[in-house]
């Protein structure tokens, strides 16, 4: 029984193909330091305190901090700030299809993004919430049916209507959109951006190469990945995942861990 059981790990190990390999292109230079190349490379900004990096309408970047104790920035392509401001956390954040900003109940429009004017915005959930604590004097049955009561008139104001199986219907009940002239957000998820340029891989020359295993609780497996960019070839980490956006008409590096670079 153990040698079958052996050769059972032996198949699965020929399998899965664990064991490292050779650099299959050791002339190709590793993506670190071409970016230190500035006739290649220019860098735009980078992933300090940041947790995303989104192209604007305007083809200006904003900066999503990974703190909230941290602005978030709108800045051009020569890293002029545009916008920088603190950013409450527990109110929605959103980008319509013409490229205006809703947040901190404010719209910013675009595209200057320089002048904004108060903008009406109501988190239902949030709503219900403090209904419920102005009402936390009364019977929990006798307080559940008053909420229930201003909850059916507050969404009847947006033409909207309870939903029972919120829980098991999440998609249905969602709600996040412009209603008579109201930012209205019915969900968990207070983020959405309905206008976002596409990022676009980078096509691979050859197929990823196993050169190590990292140790840990778990062994975890490294890998090369082979890029060509136009007529510039590169390798990295199996985990960089390089893509390019383009902006104003200029093709640029972006990489999630690292920044945006403009390719020269």
């Amino acid at each position: 029984m153990l040698k079958y059981l052996f050769l059972i790990c032996a198949i699965c190990l020929l399998a899965c193909n664990p064991f490292p390999k050779k650099d299959a292109h050791p002339e190709v230079p590793l993506l670190n330091d071409l970016l230190k190349d500035r006739n290649k490379f220019k860098k735009i900004v980078g992933m300090d305190g940041l947790s995303r990096i989104t192209v604007l309408k305007s083809d200006h970047l904003l900066l999503t901090p990974n703190n909230s104790n941290l602005p978030f920035k709108i800045i051009d392509l020569e890293n002029k700030v545009i916008i920088e401001k603190k950013f409450d956390w527990e109110l929605p954040f959103y980008m319509d299809k013409m490229g205006n900003l809703y947040f901190n109940r404010e719209k910013y429009n675009y595209p200057e993004y320089s002048k904004s004017e108060p903008f009406k915005t109501v988190v239902v959930q949030d709503s219900l919430d403090n209904k419920s604590k102005e009402l936390q004097n009364l019977a929990d049955s006798v307080r559940w049916k008053a909420v229930e009561k201003y909850e059916i008139s507050l969404l009847k104001r947006y033409g909207l209507q309870r939903c029972e199986n919120s829980i098991v219907n999440t998609a249905g009940c969602n709600v996040f959109k412009i209603i008579n002239n109201t930012l209205v957000v019915r969900q968990t998820e207070l983020e959405k951006n309905e206008f976002e340029k596409t990022k676009t891989d980078i096509p691979k020359f050859d197929d990823d190469v196993l050169i190590g295993w990292k140790n840990g609780k778990l062994p975890s497996p490294e890998y090369l990945s082979y890029y060509q960019l136009g007529g510039l070839k590169f390798k990295c980490d199996q985990m960089t995942y390089p893509k390019t956006l383009e902006i104003a008409g200029k093709k640029y590096l972006y990489l999630p861990s690292d920044g945006l670079y403009q390719t020269l």
